[in-house]
């Protein structure tokens, strides 16, 4: 069965929230606020969310967590380890600085290491972390569809900050090095804020990664 998905921009930051599913099942990833408008489509859609998935740590992509826990209990939540502290630390995951305090549920699945691997019905979800925006940043791999989710990693000619709590620009430059070696141009990718891009353009057209290139 093919793979679709449904994007919804939610939060104060428009951050992209994905449904990611066969039909059946679904991935919900990185649910920025509660919201009932994503919950009743999924319901009726009549898909079981298999897994809440937060890219990274920051507010703006854990905000919803206890609101789709509750919503669907049976659902996994991942995160990656280097991440883990953010969702219980609102000094971390910057939610003193935008809203009041809010600590996320704890997670039922970890990510561990730089690559890990989940399944999605008959689909394998490649799993890559890419720190630089966060310690724990991941990205979220569909080979047959030749998608990559990136988070806060890699935008439409952009890149995410470093200047945040355990940000840090030269990770985040090989992170995108990593990315840009391991995929082919033809590699759609969507961010976790703005339009989607792909590997081909953002490897020929983003002035960060070229200006760090061109200064090694």
């Amino acid at each position: 069965m093919s793979l679709s998905f449904q994007r919804f921009v939610l939060g104060d930051f428009a951050t992209n929230c994905y449904v990611i599913h066969d039909g059946k099942e679904a991935i919900l990833l990185d649910p920025a606020c509660p919201s009932e408008e994503l919950k009743r489509w999924v319901e009726e859609h009549g898909l079981s969310v298999s897994y809440i998935v937060n890219t990274h740590g920051h507010i703006d992509h854990i905000g919803g967590n206890a609101f789709f826990k509750e919503a669907f209990p049976s659902a996994v939540l991942a995160i990656h380890d280097g991440d883990l502290v953010y969702l219980t630390r609102p000094d971390l995951n910057l939610s003193v600085e935008v809203s009041r305090p809010f600590v996320s549920p704890l997670p039922d699945l970890v990510f561990q290491g730089e690559e890990t691997r989940f399944s999605l019905g008959n689909r394998e979800v490649e799993v890559l972390v890419t720190p630089g925006h966060t310690p724990g940043s991941i990205c979220l791999f569909f080979p047959q569809e030749m998608w990559l989710f990136s988070g806060d990693t890699l935008f439409l000619g952009s890149v995410g900050r470093t200047d945040l709590p355990g940000g840090s620009f030269r990770d985040l430059m090989a992170s995108l090095e990593r990315i840009f070696r391991r995929f082919s141009d033809g590699v759609l990718v969507f961010p976790g804020h703005g339009p989607e891009t792909s590997i081909g353009l953002e490897r020929k057209n983003n002035a960060y990664y070229l200006t760090y290139i061109a200064q090694k």
